[in-house]
């Protein structure tokens, strides 16, 4: 027994020595076999989206950064909606298969650049537009500009240009006060309704009852907080995806026959594609619509409607950051050039007794103006 044992011993190491090495070889297969699988994967999503054969490139060479094994992939989309709507498919794709994506901050770029990370290897991705050339550097220097330059004219449309103009107030749910000055208003006007304040459910059954479009107005976690709080039923960075999931339930179910939903503040939510993918989810499930309110110039929340198929639009315009009747006067000449100009204009202002009597004045005349008077639903896509 006493000469067997160390044979025994060294059989036994020998045999574990051969499981270690056979289950790392698995795991390196399986590695390979994941990144493969999912190179397979983004390939029929770009083709799903347009893309060709042609407007698929990987780079052979793949370098090692930071113990992190990286290729590059680059991808020509033939137009930004359909980049758009491959952003929000990686998003998904990332949340099903528990990967991290980071995308770039700019996604209006011409070639918006993503890295999403295998633990042990990651793809390098540029999303870039087929109609996009590069520019071409100037071959003589730039004339010296003017001592006294006289500014750019502004765009004016066309004598008998018409557009649509759709306008929803915000902040209503706060007190009952203006309702009936509101309901007054041209049945077009629509009105977001914050959730979880003591007349939230009222103002919509009254609003709604004398023919206006209810929105929900949803509080979303801005930049600035905790200095700027959303108030009760906001969606905060912090929340884990159910939390996220029940508190946009919440918010809708408090707010009877709402048709779609803006933003109230969020300018740090609107800005993180992930949180806006889940959001946009959940008013996929309930066939609501989305107006991007536009509290930073970085929103992704367009980006994440698209990719997921939500009728979304945005506020082209903003009628009473100054509570001034001149101001908003000035906000609404605005809107109908823009909507004359450009086809269809959404202005946002506040359920405001100044911004509700320059409205109750200047409404009347607009058809006459060119702008003729649509519902914010109208406007959705």
């Amino acid at each position: 027994m006493g000469s067997s044992s160390p044979r025994m011993i060294l059989a036994v190491v020998s045999a574990l020595v051969v499981l270690a090495a056979g289950l790392w070889y698995l795991s390196r297969g399986g590695g390979a076999g994941e990144r493969v699988a999912l190179e397979s994967r983004l390939v029929n999503l770009a083709a799903e989206r347009g893309v060709g054969a042609e407007g698929i490139a990987a780079d052979d060479s793949i370098r090692k950064v930071d113990g992190v094994f990286v290729r590059t992939w680059r991808f020509e989309f033939p137009n930004r909606a359909a980049r758009d709507g491959f952003l929000g498919d990686l998003e998904l794709e990332s949340a099903a298969r528990k990967t991290e994506l980071a995308v770039a901050d700019d996604l209006s770029a011409e070639v918006v650049r993503l890295r999403l990370d295998l633990e042990t290897e990651a793809f390098d991705l540029r999303l870039g537009l087929a109609a996009a050339t590069p520019a071409v550097p100037p071959t003589a220097a730039p004339p010296a500009p003017k001592a006294n330059p006289s500014p750019t004219p502004r765009p004016r449309p066309a004598p008998n240009a018409r557009g649509r103009l759709a306008i929803l107030l915000d902040d209503a749910g706060q007190e009952l006060d203006l309702l009936q000055a509101a309901a007054a208003l041209p049945k077009e006007i629509g009105f977001a309704i914050l959730p979880f304040l003591p007349k939230s459910a009222e103002s919509a059954e009254a609003l709604h009852g004398s023919g206006h479009e209810i929105w929900l107005h949803l509080p979303m976690e801005p930049q600035t907080y905790p200095a700027d709080n959303p108030g009760p039923g906001a969606i905060m960075m912090s929340m884990s995806t159910h939390e996220l999931r029940t508190a946009v339930h919440a918010a809708i179910d408090n707010i009877p026959h709402a048709v779609g939903v803006n933003n109230h503040m969020g300018s740090k939510v609107t800005s993180n594609l992930k949180t806006m993918t889940w959001i946009m989810q959940e008013l996929k499930a309930r066939d609501l619509a989305f107006i991007d309110s536009r509290t930073t110039s970085r929103t992704v929340a367009e980006v994440a409607a698209v990719g997921l198929g939500v009728p979304v639009n945005r506020r082209h315009v903003f009628l009473d950051n100054e509570r001034d009747q001149t101001a908003i006067r000035r906000q609404l000449e605005e809107a109908v050039r823009r909507c004359r100009l450009e086809g269809e204009i959404i202005a946002i202002g506040h359920l405001d007794p100044v911004t509700i009597e320059v409205l109750s004045q200047e409404l009347p005349g607009l058809a006459k103006r060119g702008a003729d008077l649509v519902r914010p639903s109208d406007l959705v896509k």
